[in-house]
């Protein structure tokens, strides 16, 4: 097999998973396929594909190291940022394609993608490929360049600072359709009275706007709060376009659009209870330039 066959099976094999490996890291989907690419490109130009033996290994460790790279940059940094860091959502194809496969089938759900926040670069690396790829700590410890004691510390402290959230069992389908169609008579009609009954009391509303556009510098906490933000920018015509129920990191979203322009996104978490307990905001034009065109 030629080098370019043997580059193009790599490609075909290993593409989206080393793809949702990048996002898992970086929380962004777009720098993530950019990150693969130039992988790949660098290993059809520079690299002799048949000296490979573990092609997977081998990826994973281009990968890792270009992803832990990009955090550093000024276009991923959370300390440069304005306001919160949410993650990029993932607008998901025509179903039964291999991506919506792998969306569905590994943790790349939003909640999941939003407790990485809380974790170092480092946490954050040894966290996925422990429990997203399984890696043993000598594979991870070769991989990053560190002793298997050390991955096992890092390790420890993730999932320290994720533990509370993991135990939190997200809701089924049927319910987050639910919210989405109460969410959607509220935008229409102005009555959140509904909406209200599956809020929790110590609910969350998140928004990123990325300095980019006007968004809340702060959580807006509480039930009460968090309708009150609702209700004024409704009144005041923000809501107004349509907003489309739409799948993005697995689960059923809304995106805003007015004027055929993209101008939100909106995601919801929940409880095992059938109540939201977090409302995630995305308008940074950066994150919500690839939904689909209406």
């Amino acid at each position: 097999m030629s080098t370019s066959a043997r580059v193009a099976q790599f490609y075909q094999d290993y593409r989206h998973s080393m793809t949702a490996l990048s996002y898992r890291i970086t929380g962004s989907w777009s720098e993530a396929e950019d990150i693969v690419q130039e992988v790949f490109a660098e290993l059809q130009q520079h690299v002799q594909a048949d000296s490979i033996r573990q092609p997977k290994s081998y990826l994973m460790r281009a990968v890792v190291n270009r992803s832990l790279n990009a955090l550093k940059s000024p276009r991923l940094s959370r300390e440069l940022y304005t306001g919160p860091w949410l993650p990029e959502p993932v607008f998901e194809p025509l179903p039964e394609t291999q991506l919506d496969r792998l969306l569905r089938e590994e943790q790349i759900s939003y909640a999941f993608m939003v407790l990485l926040e809380r974790l170092t670069p480092d946490e954050r690396t040894v966290f996925v490929l422990r429990e997203s790829f399984a890696m043993e700590y000598e594979e991870i410890a070769d991989l990053l360049g560190k002793s298997p004691v050390a991955c096992r510390k890092l390790l420890s402290r993730a999932r320290q600072k994720v533990k509370s959230e993991q135990e939190v069992s997200p809701a089924d389908e049927k319910t987050v359709a639910k919210w989405t169609t109460e969410f959607l008579r509220a935008a229409k009609t102005g009555n959140f009275g509904p909406l209200l009954e599956v809020i929790r009391e110590d609910a969350v509303l998140i928004t990123d706007g990325g300095g980019k556009v006007r968004a809340a510098i702060n959580p807006i906490l509480s039930k009460e709060r968090v309708i009150a933000f609702w209700q004024g920018i409704r009144a005041k015509g923000s809501l107004e376009g349509e907003l489309v129920p739409t799948r993005m990191n697995g689960e059923i979203g809304l995106v805003h659009y007015r004027d055929g322009q993209v101008i939100h996104v909106l995601l919801f978490e929940g409880d095992a209870q059938g109540r939201i307990r977090r409302f995630y905001l995305i308008s940074n034009p950066d994150k919500i330039g690839r939904a689909p065109s209406v």
